[in-house]
């Protein structure tokens, strides 16, 4: 009953409606705020706009809760942004609109990137909010000759901090609040937290009202088990808490994340080796991952770092929890991850300091805005380019560029790189362009607050106070890529069965009439993931000239931009806007994912596929790469199969893998679950990076899934 309880806190919040005015009235008042305020900058604007929301908004209490966080005042911030937004894209409306139709076509994406922030968790705990304020007091007393931009900057950061401190005493005053929530959440308002329930609770705080209240996406709390080990350390010690307390503690904190359905998944990061070179994985991480599977929810998601210190006994506990059907995991590897930060310009202490933002892109903790997600471009879309001189196939639309006649091998891997440079090109200036605007839509004085570097300057994280301003790009669906490349190889310029524009026609009319060629290339066995090196040659010469396309190009914020090599879901909206590739498959159909294979033509099991991908070199994509894996339950079971699923990962990590996540299960249950969903609704998959209900997914993605266990060769 209390599980249900707490579970359903967000379904129908029972507002205090004596507490505050309406969000109705709100708005309201933040129009007439923006008007008395309009000689102010943004950020001004944006904290007092906070300020009001967190001192006027109805508040809520749910006294079987310890966590206390809610006030009625949810988009509001958000279409303010919103608003603020478009004024700001008036300035290169022409731009945004010819990106808007490569998009529209599966073509390439580019856009803005508020939604990929990594605040500074382990100084809000080390600090509180008051720590905060003073930190942002002595920073400003200490410039000499401060600017107006500077004092508006701690004039802005100041306000907000203070309101979240205020709304902390506000909430221990609130009717059916329990003394002991009461007392934590006035002891966090008035001095940074003394133990561990008041370390987790500003934490919450802190997180609901940057994401919920204020609008930013907050797309990690840290690495926790380093953020939060000292207050648990002092309490253990004192005798203040229990394991078995200290457990009971993270679950109600864990829990709460989980009944707020962040939008793919909250993450956090544990593990790893540290500033220092030491790994600080430590008995919290272990406890941490066993509420967590006690509890058995996917959110939030879990970042595992691994270094070559990173006990075994850790790992394999969470491989224990995928192969048991908690799967919310990735795992990322240090060397990798570490010497692709260096190749961005991180020094070796900042690089070990990374976090994992959003499903698995790697920031130096602290010291960087990442933008994590700024777009992609679609690899397979790029041969259709190719065949159609630069137009989209379904509307005729010219989207890429008219590359010409096409007379030999040469020519196609030239034209290839043609399309790829000009869409590449064309995203990454959009980019630039639209964040030289940030500051008139987005600036942050929350997360700015919480990251050292602007405290320093005294300067916004969207204005460049960052030490390391960088944006990103990523490439997908290599796999359709190569194996459609080596088949245009294959039959027009080596067996010479068609000429380019025959195959072109083939491919125009979605194989009708040529299924039985079809099925020769769909089961050819020149394909990705199976070692075969005149497949995985053109996978390394693309992500190659990829990379270098975006990594180090400089972006509008006084950074660069890093490139990834994975596909997250995209794989099916973007299948659906492509033609027939030369790999065999039809139009429509989905793409491969990340670095996987296409589904079901990795034929010569994991080994096969993790010799294909780590043929690439993974630490030129800084801003991340993964492999998914499928197993079935009888390679994991028992103490072998653990140490058989182990031996892949490390397997994967020594031979230059960065980023590995996946699922054990087996056909018949997936098949079972489509049949049945009812029988079946706590069945979850990891999706890309992040995990879902197998029953909520779409028919095709579940196909998909189904597919893969159908051939997965242990």
């Amino acid at each position: 009953m209390m599980r249900d309880i707490l579970n359903d806190q967000y379904k129908e919040i029972c507002w205090d409606t004596e507490s505050g005015i309406t969000p109705e009235a709100l708005e309201q008042e933040v129009f007439e705020l923006e008007k008395r305020f309009e000689s102010r900058s943004k950020s001004f604007i944006k904290a007092k706009t906070f300020e009001l929301l967190l001192e006027k908004g109805q508040i809520a209490v749910l006294r079987e809760d310890i966590f206390q966080e809610k006030v009625n005042a949810r988009n509001i911030m958000i279409r303010q942004r919103s608003r603020w937004w478009n004024k700001a894209r008036e300035n290169f409306k022409d731009m945004y609109e010819d990106v808007e139709k490569a998009g529209r076509t599966g073509t390439f994406v580019a856009y803005e990137d508020f939604g990929h922030t990594s605040s500074n968790t382990k100084m809000l705990v080390n600090l509180g909010f008051c720590g905060l304020i003073k930190q942002l007091e002595d920073a400003e007393s200490k410039i000499d000759g401060i600017t107006e931009k500077q004092k508006d900057f701690y004039d802005s950061s100041k306000i907000a901090i203070s309101a979240m401190q205020s709304f902390c005493k506000r909430l221990s005053l609130a009717d059916g609040i329990t003394e002991e929530n009461a007392r934590c959440l006035k002891n966090i308002s008035e001095k940074a937290p003394s133990n561990f329930y008041e370390a987790l609770q500003i934490i919450v705080v802190y997180f609901y009202l940057h994401e919920y209240i204020a609008g930013t996406r907050v797309r990690t709390l840290g690495r926790l088990d380093d953020v939060l080990y000292q207050t648990y350390r002092k309490d253990i010690d004192s005798g203040l808490l229990s394991r078995e307390s200290a457990k009971e503690c993270l679950k109600y904190f864990l829990n709460k994340f989980w009944t707020m359905k962040v939008p793919y998944d909250l993450p956090f990061c544990l593990g790893g080796i540290g500033a220092d070179g030491e790994e600080i994985t430590n008995e919290l991480s272990y406890l941490i991952v066993e509420a967590y599977n006690e509890l058995n929810i996917h959110s939030p998601k879990i970042h595992i770092r691994v270094s070559d210190k990173t006990p075994g006994s850790f790992i394999k506990l969470v491989l224990s929890c995928i192969r048991g059907g908690n799967s919310s995991f990735v795992f990322v590897n240090d060397a990798i991850t570490i010497k692709a930060m260096m190749k961005c310009g991180a020094t070796l202490e900042e690089a070990r300091n990374y976090v994992l933002i959003g499903c698995y892109e790697p920031a130096i903790f602290d010291l960087e805005l990442p933008c994590t997600g700024n777009g992609r471009v679609s690899l397979p879309k790029m041969i259709e380019l190719v065949f159609c001189n630069g137009r989209d196939f379904a509307t005729g639309e010219l989207v890429g560029v008219e590359t010409g006649a096409i007379n030999s091998y040469a020519d196609f891997i030239s034209a290839l790189k043609e399309q790829i440079a000009y869409c590449i090109n064309k995203a990454l200036t959009y980019i630039s362009t639209a964040e030289k605007y940030y500051m008139q839509a987005n600036p942050d004085p929350i997360l700015s607050a919480m990251l050292s570097p602007c405290v320093k300057k005294g300067t916004d994280a969207y204005d460049g106070g960052a030490k390391y301003n960088n944006s990103s790009y990523y490439i997908n669906s290599i796999a359709t890529f190569a194996d459609s490349v080596v088949a245009v190889k294959k039959l027009v310029f080596e067996e010479k069965r068609f000429t380019f524009d025959e195959f072109g026609s083939i491919l125009k009319a979605n194989w009708q009439g040529y299924e039985k060629l079809r099925i020769e290339m769909a089961n050819s066995t020149l394909k990705y993931g199976n070692n075969v090196d005149s497949v995985d040659d053109i996978a390394v010469e693309f992500s190659d000239f990829c990379a270098k396309l975006i990594n180090g190009r400089t972006n509008g914020r006084g950074g660069i931009f890093k490139a990834s090599n994975f596909s997250i879901d995209k794989c099916f909206s973007l299948g659906e806007k492509t033609m027939a590739t030369p790999d065999g498959r039809y139009a429509g159909e989905p793409l491969s994912k990340n670095l996987c294979a296409t589904t079901g033509k990795d034929k010569k099991g994991i080994t096969g596929l993790i010799n294909t991908v780590t043929k690439m070199d993974l630490s030129d994509f800084p801003n991340g790469s993964v492999l998914d894996f499928v197993l079935h339950p009888s390679a994991v079971s028992g103490d072998d199969g653990l140490n058989a699923f182990y031996g892949i990962l490390k397997t994967y990590f020594k031979k230059g893998g960065m980023a590995m996540h996946g699922n054990v299960f087996d056909s018949e249950t997936l098949k079972k679950a489509q049949k049945e969903p009812e029988k079946y609704k706590n069945l979850q998959v990891r999706v890309c990076g992040w995990n879902a209900y197998f029953v909520n997914l779409s028919k095709s993605e579940q196909d998909c899934f189904i597919k893969q266990a159908e051939t997965t060769i242990c």
